[in-house]
């Protein structure tokens, strides 16, 4: 040990953090550190330019995430690819000292206190396991709190946020523009000094270029095989839309000059948007849509020629594009949204998600191959977080997300990326948001090893209880994720006068019209899973038993799980009725079943009125959960019901339906928003 320093690695107050670089991520970095190391137990340390004592040395290359640590006589020094690199760098040091963010705000956060702080001695390499890790932030309950969002995302080493836009009144998984116009003064300079990118849009390909100029360009809009009409995407072959498209697009990326990567995509339908004129008609969905992105990439070239325009292959668009071929400066982004979360993308053992899997190689096969730097840029949009396709209650998913990111890793994936949408905000951030922040940054842990340090910080005087909690709670939910092909929902395009109640809107685990045989083996599987997450409450009162201060941050993460318990019973005891209806079983007990159904239903309904904050949140709630209420609707209306009863029926529902909606955005969205239900 050198004998000027005999205690060379405990900070003491002749420490200094040695800076020499004036780039404002690496001077964030250092008053990152320092804030952290005070707040842990050291003295206040002063940021130089350069040191002659014992010393905390910052420093980094040009560009990239990764990172070097180094121990030596005179201290320590951190060494970034990047800036942003070195920004991690010294979280990773934090951490290594004890420091944890397993969610955002100060319940997630675990800062332990020492009396001296001892540096670690071993020297270290970090790469990123993907060079694009990205938090999707999806909803107006989230982006109002997107503050603490990013400060988490930054810790957790996640590089990019894409804020998830629509410009329309009713945004059931989107943020409102308007909203991001109003928010982005305050976020994006905690994304600059954090170095984060940013991606901005969504599905805002039929809103960009207005409705209202259908009457002097009727041939800028798409043919449904009798008519041009305005409803949807448009029509991507004429000179007409090419004009448009470039106009409009310019001014989307003038007003919105602070995105890297821009997502204006076509509706958000499962079939039947696209324009069928003779210039048309023998193109494939992914073709006309690719069109429009070529456009409108063109458009973004000579504003900024180092952003890019983002391509969706999702729904209609999965399969890749075979006549158009990709501007330079377009990426691709694929959303496999119907996969099975019972199964990594990769297992072969889900039919389902071979499929998926499969496509997703197509995609990259035709998105690769050509000139511009873009080929390497693939994104992979994942749902890790949809509170929406996860009925509100997410499901934890550490062996998913492990084998997926994996897989996409594998395959020449650039950026995952993990939307967070949904009904309602969370009452506390669901661990799938961490899961995924750190085996995107680190492939080589063990998921459960994650699920443990997550539970160390939230419980710890009981952790290992609240590990069994998720456990039992991952078990529960595969069974009620593990959908067989002839259970996917093949719902397309929602006519304007449908009958809701006839045909009500389904999702992905509204696997109710599935054939007999597989509704029976469903309800086989949701009586298991019903009965594993049973298994829950037991670990949950030992938690609660030994909590000390940290009581009510775990009582509102017990109320997370019973929101997951009781939708679990409320898809079992559908379930049933279905599978009744199936056996052509008496009117008896199809009703008393629909009625038993109905309770679990309504303890649903209490559930969002007893916990959810504000009066939107719980419209919000409320709303998506009526869409529950059309299945049993449905099934009365089918069975059980005589033609006067059918008629109060949908006056009912009906009337509930605009009521909900109305208490959102206004009167006059509904017919609009129905339309939109059936993703």
């Amino acid at each position: 040990m050198p004998a000027s320093y005999p205690d060379y690695n405990t900070i003491s107050a002749e420490w200094l953090i040695e800076l020499i670089s004036d780039d404002p991520v690496a001077r964030f970095a250092a008053q990152e550190l320092r804030r952290t190391l005070q707040r842990i137990g050291t003295p206040p340390l002063s940021i130089v330019a350069q040191a002659d004592g014992p010393r905390i040395a910052l420093r980094h290359g040009p560009a990239g995430d990764g990172f070097v640590r180094t121990a030596h006589a005179q201290g320590m020094t951190l060494r970034g690819d990047g800036p942003r690199g070195l920004l991690y760098a010294v979280y990773d040091l934090l951490e290594a000292l004890g420091c944890a963010w397993v969610a955002p705000g100060p319940a997630g956060e675990r800062l332990p206190r020492y009396d001296r702080v001892t540096l670690p001695t071993e020297s270290i390499a970090r790469q990123p396991a993907l060079p694009g890790r990205c938090l999707i932030i999806g909803h107006d309950f989230f982006l109002e709190t997107a503050e603490e969002w990013i400060l988490w995302a930054a810790r957790n080493r996640l590089n990019t946020i894409f804020i998830h836009t629509i410009d329309r009144r009713l945004a059931l998984g989107a943020c409102h523009l308007r909203r991001w116009r109003a928010r982005r003064k305050t976020l994006l300079p905690l994304l600059r000094e954090r170095g984060m990118l940013l991606e901005l849009g969504g599905h805002g390909l039929s809103t960009l270029i207005p409705r209202a100029a259908f009457r002097s360009t009727p041939q800028a809009f798409r043919h449904d095989g009798v008519r041009r009409t305005p409803d949807h995407n448009l029509c991507p072959s004429g000179a007409t839309t090419r004009d448009l498209l470039r106009r409009y697009g310019a001014a989307f990326f003038r007003a919105y000059p602070e995105a890297q990567v821009y997502h204006l995509w076509p509706d958000d339908l499962r079939a039947g948007g696209w324009c069928h004129c003779p210039d048309c008609v023998n193109l494939l969905p992914s073709d006309q849509a690719l069109l429009a992105a070529n456009e409108l990439a063109a458009a973004l070239a000579e504003i900024n020629p180092t952003a890019r325009l983002a391509y969706l292959a999702y729904h209609d668009t999965e399969s890749p594009p075979t006549r158009v071929k990709p501007h330079p400066n377009v990426v691709l982004t694929y959303a496999p949204r119907p996969r099975s979360y019972a199964y990594g993308i990769g297992d072969t053992e889900s039919v389902i998600n071979s499929y998926f899997a499969a496509q997703l190689h197509h995609n990259l096969d035709a998105f690769d191959h050509r000139d511009g730097t873009s080929a390497s840029e693939h994104r992979l949009f994942e749902y890790y977080l949809d509170g929406i396709l996860f009925k509100s209650a997410l499901p934890p998913l550490p062996d998913v997300i492990h084998a997926d990111l994996r897989w996409y890793r594998d395959a020449g994936v650039h950026t995952v990326q993990a939307l967070m949408t949904g009904d309602r905000p969370w009452l506390t951030a669901p661990i799938n948001a961490y899961l995924f922040a750190r085996l995107a940054w680190n492939l080589d842990q063990d998921p459960r090893a994650v699920l443990a340090q997550y539970a160390a910080v939230r419980a710890p005087r009981s952790p290992s209880a609240l590990t069994r909690v998720y456990t039992a709670l991952e078990a529960a939910w595969r069974h009620v994720l593990d959908i067989a092909p002839g259970e996917a929902s093949s719902q397309a395009e929602l006519p304007a006068l449908r009958d809701l109640i006839y045909a009500p809107p389904a999702d992905v685990l509204d696997y109710m019209a599935a054939p007999q045989s597989l509704r029976e083996r469903r309800l086989e599987r949701l009586d298991r899973g019903m009965s594993l997450l049973n298994e829950g409450q037991p670990a949950w009162e030992e938690i609660i038993a030994h909590a000390y201060a940290d009581a009510p941050a775990l009582e509102t993460e017990h109320t997370e799980w019973e929101l997951s318990a009781l939708a679990v019973h409320f898809l079992t005891l559908r379930q049933r009725t279905y599978v009744l209806e199936g056996r052509a079983a008496p009117r008896e007990r199809v009703n008393a079943a629909l009625n038993d159904a109905q309770a679990a239903l309504d303890a649903l309904m209490r559930w969002g009125d007893a916990n959810l904050p504000t009066a939107l949140a719980r419209s919000h709630y409320r709303l998506m959960r009526l869409l529950f209420q059309l299945h049993l609707a449905s099934l009365r209306d089918r069975r059980l019901f005589w033609p006067w009863q059918r008629l109060i029926l949908r006056i009912r529902m009906y009337a509930a339906l605009a009521w909900a909606t109305a208490r959102i955005v206004g009167p006059s969205i509904f017919p609009g928003a129905m339309r939109r239900f059936g993703r």
